[in-house]
């Protein structure tokens, strides 16, 4: 289809004192939504990093299928919520779920804590479904107010930093919640969990306060909705974007399910001969590299995709690396292990969440994020329950059958990757473009013959993406 592009008329200059007031607005509101997710995955990775000592607390008759069932139960939710939580974002708008989901996630997990207390899996088990509840759509939600304030300009780099501050979260749960347990018991390290979900569900309210206040100051305009959003809606996405759900089904599947049993793989294997205090410990230090690496490269790794592009070819090379990686994990060192796992989720993290904006119309933004969560939490609520089984008909310290199951996920998610980049190139290659020019030119290409008429109309398009076209 070809694109007649006419000359753009000049867009008239905004005064620098709401120029000014936006740019302190926007960056307040993502250190805002950066504290609101540090807690939420602090307290997400609380099971896996005290894995041997809620062994220890929980009893050991059928410990791994409950172990493995917090994980699942977390996911299963999250099968259809996002994508509910999606469309009622692209109808209703996005702050009033914002603040109801951070309430979920605080109440989920201080019921959790309350489980381990007593030694109750029931409770344990209801407190993960009802912190599941708000913990996944939270971050779509979260997704559709930083692309509000940042798309365009440095959108990469922003998801980064908020997903840097979050992964920070998992770095500091591995480090010190076997530290409290060691000193304080394990129902201690996950009430200090609880303690950290609170303020940042005080985070998230006043992350939607300020967006409120400041962004009807300047007049920014609120995210658009339609009335063909939804679940009918969904099945008009473009063949890409179900590529990306694909590669983002895989890889989460092949690297979170494998964090969660990274505690019991590293005591049993390479830490074996270590005394089981001294071997938990190390365990737990090795296990912050994979979300220390993504953690602090992420940011950076964001500036460069806003600055060069090539999101298409990073998803292939963070498939191949992976796929790389766990055929070696059985001899390779663990902290290099962990640290290749680290690179590749720095990669694909900061690569697909941003595409995903630009193979989807922005009307549809809420509606895409919750189905691509949606397909993410399938991956994570069926694998664990596979790995569990695995573990159990394996003998004790056999993992290789768990890590023939995640060299396939990378091999699947590579297949993806491939798809991902061909169509791309059927797309003038808006996914190796510098966030700028990509988002002016996915605006064009996914806009209809009225919309495109009158962003051309009012000068949205500048010149040299309309001649690129």
């Amino acid at each position: 289809q070809e694109l007649v592009v006419a000359a753009a008329s000049p867009s008239p200059t905004p005064s620098p004192a709401p120029m000014t007031q936006a740019s302190h607005a926007r960056w307040c509101i993502l250190l805002l939504t950066c504290g609101g997710l540090f807690g939420q995955f602090y307290a997400y990775d609380n099971p896996s990093a005290l894995n041997e000592q809620l062994r220890e607390v929980m009893g050991v008759e059928e410990y791994q299928y409950y172990f493995n069932l917090t994980y699942s139960v977390y996911s299963f939710p999250n099968l259809i919520l996002p994508l509910v939580m999606g469309v009622l974002m692209d109808w209703f708008g996005y702050r009033a779920l914002v603040c109801a989901l951070a309430t979920c996630v605080v109440l989920g997990h201080a019921l959790v804590s309350t489980g381990v207390s007593q030694a109750s899996w029931p409770l344990v088990t209801a407190g993960r479904v009802l912190f599941g509840v708000g913990g996944e759509s939270i971050q779509v939600a979260q997704c559709c107010l930083l692309l509000r304030w940042f798309k365009g300009k440095e959108v990469a780099f922003a998801l980064g930093v908020n997903l840097s501050f979050a992964r920070g979260g998992s770095v500091i749960n591995d480090i010190l919640s076997p530290w409290i347990a060691s000193h304080y018991g394990a129902a201690a390290a996950f009430w200090f969990g609880t303690l950290l979900c609170l303020g940042s569900c005080v985070s998230n309210i006043m992350s939607v306060v300020l967006d409120l206040i400041h962004g009807e100051a300047i007049g920014l305009p609120e995210a658009p909705t339609n009335a063909e959003s939804g679940l009918l809606g969904a099945l008009s996405l473009r063949k890409q974007f179900w590529y990306l759900c694909g590669l983002c089904v895989f890889l989460y599947s092949a690297i979170l399910p494998f964090n969660n049993i990274a505690s019991a793989f590293f005591v049993e294997t390479a830490f074996a001969d270590l005394p089981l205090l001294e071997a938990q410990q190390r365990a737990g230090n090795v296990m912050s590299i994979l979300f220390l690496a993504a953690a602090l490269g992420t940011p950076v790794f964001g500036l460069i995709i806003d600055t060069v592009g090539m999101r298409s070819h990073c998803l292939v090379a963070c498939s191949a690396v992976l796929t790389v990686t766990y055929l070696g994990m059985a001899s390779a060192p663990p902290a290099f292990s962990m640290f290749c796992l680290g690179m590749v989720f720095m990669v694909f993290a900061g690569a697909l969440w941003p595409a995903i904006a630009l193979v989807v119309a922005e009307k549809q933004l809420g509606t895409a994020y919750g189905v691509a969560t949606a397909a993410q939490n399938g991956g994570l609520a069926f694998t664990p329950m596979v790995v569990g089984y695995l573990q159990t008909t394996a003998a004790p310290g056999d993992f290789s059958q768990i890590l023939a199951l995640f060299t396939l996920c990378g091999v699947l998610g590579g297949c993806f990757a491939v798809l991902i980049w061909h169509t791309n190139q059927e797309t003038n290659g808006v996914l190796d473009l510098p966030s700028d020019q990509a988002a002016e030119v996915a605006a064009l290409m996914l806009a209809d013959e009225d919309e495109a008429a009158a962003m051309l109309g009012v000068g949205k398009i500048k010149k040299d993406v309309a001649a690129y076209l």
